[in-house]
């Protein structure tokens, strides 16, 4: 089973407390938070399975903390690894899902609820008659990483159609268009009108969903060139919608505002960061960058205020999160 990164605030407070005061034991730290034994048993529960808390070679009974930074770096990695593999698995079942759809016409009579359109301007043409059409809302996988001009030129004509009639769009493009200018353009300016932009590590195939009634997919996922199946049926459709909803609800949302500038850290708050993660006291890390520990409680007292954190551990794990490590 998968940990959550999701804490209590006495979670934090049992760790703070572990980091300040590594000889109490259990009850001790109880007696010292005024809280029942059971309740810090529970956060230390978690904080072990967090890797962020773990038990004292030294001291039989007592607790020693993990950097926050490299306890999240490790969980975070356990969870892309997980990650990684349920998108293969989605793949898969999709891939399989267009396989059989692109031949359930392949033999007599076309299967009824689905269309073959041969080619990309048959393919174009329906999209801008679904963008005609759309009543409630246009859901969109955006695999392949960043698209040419051409396509993203047709993808904001029918985006203005179908947002300035109210109808809402989700489109969920790779990660790695977050370093394309044009394609992060696009997904600005369909932000700025009104709809939405996630990302994610792979997406199965491309695929256009409308008002939960209507469907493209390709009908070789490896060559879109050879045209799309257009479905119709309730049962076709379904199976899709699920597909879209369950890679929404794990992708990482777009910023909206171009004109707020991310933050990068510098070399040397990285270098910080990377020392305080192998466990380098403050002293030890100002050591190896040649600066004073003064400087080195400075540089962190300003990124835990930039990371907007009430604690080294919550800057910490926000850290973690940014990549900053």
């Amino acid at each position: 089973m998968s940990v959550t990164l999701d804490l209590e605030e006495l979670d934090q407070t049992v760790y703070e407390e572990v980091l300040a005061r590594p000889e109490l034991g259990l009850v001790e730290l109880a007696a010292r938070l005024g809280v029942e034994p059971d309740r810090v048993r529970d956060c230390l529960d978690r904080l072990f399975a967090l890797r962020l808390v773990q038990a004292s070679f030294e001291a039989p009974g007592r607790f020693t903390v993990v950097d926050p930074v490299l306890g999240m770096q490790r969980l975070l990695d356990q969870q892309h690894e997980e990650l990684v593999r349920r998108h293969r698995q989605a793949v898969g079942h999709q891939q399989a899902l267009v396989r059989i759809l692109a031949g359930a016409g392949s033999a007599g009579r076309p299967a009824e609820g689905v269309e073959r359109l041969a080619g990309l301007d048959a393919v174009q043409r329906r999209l801008e008659r679904l963008a005609l059409e759309a009543r409630t809302e246009v859901l969109t996988f955006m695999p392949g990483g960043p698209q040419s001009a051409a396509a993203l030129e047709a993808a904001e004509r029918n985006d203005a159609l179908v947002l300035g009639r109210g109808v809402a769009i989700r489109t969920i493009g790779l990660d790695l268009v977050r370093e394309d200018p044009g394609t992060l353009r696009y997904s600005r300016t369909l932000l700025a009108g009104g709809g939405a932009f996630r990302t994610v590590a792979a997406l199965p195939t491309r695929m256009v969903l409308v008002d939960r009634t209507h469907a493209l997919v390709p009908i070789d996922p490896a060559d879109s060139r050879q045209g799309a199946l257009s479905l119709s049926a309730p049962g076709m459709i379904a199976p899709l919608v699920a597909l879209f909803e369950r890679e929404w609800g794990a992708a990482v949302p777009l910023g909206a505002d171009p004109s707020q500038p991310v933050y990068v850290p510098t070399e040397q708050e990285r270098s910080l960061l990377g020392l305080l993660a192998e466990g380098h006291t403050d002293e030890s890390a100002a050591g190896q960058l040649h600066i004073s520990a003064r400087t080195a409680r400075r540089i962190m007292a300003s990124l835990i205020e930039r990371l907007g954190a009430r604690s080294r551990f919550e800057a910490g794990l926000r850290a973690a999160r940014l990549g900053w490590v």
